[in-house]
């Protein structure tokens, strides 16, 4: 399958079609995720000649949610397999894997406070949010003066057949990017995942570095240690004056801020808990019962920063909760009261990016 590429450096567009094993491959692999095979075959698309462990490391990443199931991976020789329409000549640029949201749209800013040199690609693969974050993409990258690529495959299809199961997780979704991006040749590869996105496996440990491996380039997150309130955190006190958060998209909704869905509502805590903002989102009544009900009866077993913004951010705007929110912020703030109060501080006190080379 071919990947369009279409490219928008200082006005000038370019377009051009990329096709690569890894690639192939990755989108092999969705696709029998998505119509349910028992078993895929591929072939080796990496340098790595234990089959078995590119198998098992290709079963991983496609394992979320980990009830989902998916096919037996087998991995065969790659002895006749060759590269096509690869970029030969080195980018000279970083490549930031971008949503327009505020983790991609903060490792953009990072970057050029670093005065490195990056490209932003965003992937159009048929999300039914894509229209609202090809708007900002474009906006954000225009205003920062950033080029911009944007890769195109439709795998709408599949979205729409793996709705139920799926919802809005769209599995080895991180590692398609990423493989579009190393067939740019860039230097290095950002893929902003957070300290709480440790779990999905296409943001994990193992993706940076085992997948940096097979995909023969760096691929590091800057925020890997950091919840997206820290860095909100950060970003009022570095780069509100160069973009604010307002400028960004995160929603499930092609509306673009639907103050609905999950999203909407783990971007609001994080907004409100990093006192980047104090007005009271709609998502905290809309979502009320996904609140009370999700994560309230997940909060002892959520790592202390989540739970500790969680409350930090309901308590803020406490008497605009419902009182079934109220009565267990209550609750939990008595719990974890010496907990909250020092996340809340270090929150207020932290102005760098906390330990970027955490990767190497």
């Amino acid at each position: 399958m071919v990947v369009n590429i279409e490219s928008n450096i200082n006005g000038k567009r370019e377009k051009w079609e990329i096709s690569t094993p890894l690639i192939n491959t990755v989108l092999e692999l969705i696709r029998a995720t998505y119509e349910d095979d028992e078993v895929v075959e591929i072939i080796n698309p990496t340098d790595c000649n234990n089959l078995s462990r590119v198998s098992e490391f290709f079963e991983y990443i496609l394992k979320y949610p980990k009830d989902v199931k998916i096919p037996k991976v087998i991995v065969k020789d790659n002895k006749d397999i060759k590269e096509s329409n690869v970029q030969n000549n080195p980018l000279g640029s970083d490549i930031v894997c971008f949503s327009g949201g505020i983790d991609s749209t903060a490792a953009l800013l990072y970057q050029m406070e670093q005065n490195k040199n990056s490209i932003a690609l965003w992937c159009d693969y048929g999300q039914t949010y894509k229209e609202p974050e090809r708007k900002a993409v474009r906006e954000i990258c225009e205003k920062l003066s950033i080029p911009l690529y944007e890769a195109t495959v439709d795998l709408s299809e599949l979205i729409v057949l793996g709705t139920e199961r799926f919802k809005h997780v769209f599995p080895a979704r991180n590692l398609l990017i990423a493989a579009i991006a190393v067939s740019l040749n860039p230097q290095e590869v950002i893929l902003a995942g957070l300290s709480d996105e440790l779990i999905v496996p296409d943001k994990s440990p193992r993706m940076y570095s085992e997948g940096s491996t097979y995909l023969k380039h760096k691929v590091y997150s800057p925020f890997m240690k950091m919840t997206k309130a820290e860095v909100l955190s950060v970003w009022k006190k570095k780069w509100n004056n160069i973009l604010t958060v307002d400028e960004t998209v995160s929603c499930y909704s092609n509306a673009g801020d639907c103050q609905d869905c999950s999203s909407c509502a783990k971007r609001e805590v994080a907004k409100i808990a990093s006192k980047y903002s104090s007005e009271f989102p709609k998502v905290f009544t809309n979502q009320a019962e996904l609140i009370s009900n999700h994560w309230f009866s997940r909060i002892d077993k959520f790592d202390n920063p989540r739970r500790d913004e969680i409350l930090i951010s309901l308590n803020e705007l406490f008497y605009k909760i419902t009182p079934d929110l109220q009565e267990k912020v209550k609750f939990y703030l008595d719990k974890y009261y010496d907990e909250v109060k020092e996340w809340q501080k270090h929150l207020d006190s932290l102005s760098t990016v906390i330990d970027e080379e955490q990767n190497e």
